[in-house]
C-alpha cells in the first residue's frame, strides 16, 4: 500500500514538473502595470511610466557611478584600503548633481544638511557596520559607493532634512 501512494507521488510531482514551466512565468511589477495599461487601467499607465523612468534614473546613476570610479583619486579618498566616505559624500552629490542638472534634478537642502547626512553616512558604513563594498583586490568599489551616496541621500538625507 505505501509503494502505491509512493508511486503515485511520483507520478503527480511528474506530471506537476511537465506543467510548471508553462503556468509559471517571472513578470516584473512594470511589466505588470504595462499590462494594465493596455487593458485600460490609467493609473497603471502612470505607475508604469513612473517606473521606467525610475529605471532609467538608476541605469544614469551607475554610469556616473563608473565613471566616477575610474576618475577616483584612490590617495585623496582611501587611507589603508578604507574609504574616507564623509570627503566622498560631498564629491559624489556634487557630480552628480552637476550631471543631473540637465534631466531637472536639483540638490534640495543646504550645504550644512549635506555635511551631516556625510557624517551619518561615514558613521554608519565606516564605524558602524565596519565595511563598504570592496572590488577583487579588497579596494572601495567607487562606482558602487557611488551609486550607495546618492541613495543615502534620496533615502535618509531628504527624509531627515524635510
Amino acid at each position: 500500500m505505501a509503494h502505491f501512494f509512493y508511486l503515485r507521488l511520483k507520478a503527480v510531482s511528474f506530471a506537476l514538473l511537465l506543467f510548471i514551466p508553462s503556468l509559471v512565468s517571472a513578470e516584473s511589477l512594470r511589466e505588470f502595470q504595462e499590462r494594465q495599461c493596455k487593458q485600460g487601467k490609467q493609473e497603471s499607465c502612470e505607475r508604469a511610466a513612473d517606473m521606467l523612468a525610475g529605471e532609467k534614473h538608476a541605469e544614469r546613476i551607475e554610469v556616473l557611478g563608473d565613471k566616477f570610479a575610474r576618475n577616483v583619486d584612490r590617495s585623496e579618498r582611501e587611507v589603508d584600503k578604507k574609504p574616507i566616505l564623509i570627503k566622498a559624500y560631498t564629491d559624489v552629490l556634487d557630480d552628480y548633481f552637476k550631471v543631473e542638472a540637465e534631466n531637472g534634478i536639483k540638490l534640495s537642502v543646504a550645504a550644512d544638511v549635506i555635511n551631516l547626512c556625510a557624517e551619518h553616512y561615514h558613521d554608519y558604513w565606516v564605524n558602524r557596520k565596519m565595511w563598504w563594498p570592496t572590488n577583487d583586490a579588497g579596494q572601495p568599489d567607487w562606482s558602487t559607493i557611488y551609486y550607495y551616496i546618492v541613495d543615502h541621500y534620496y533615502g535618509y538625507c531628504l527624509r531627515s532634512a524635510l
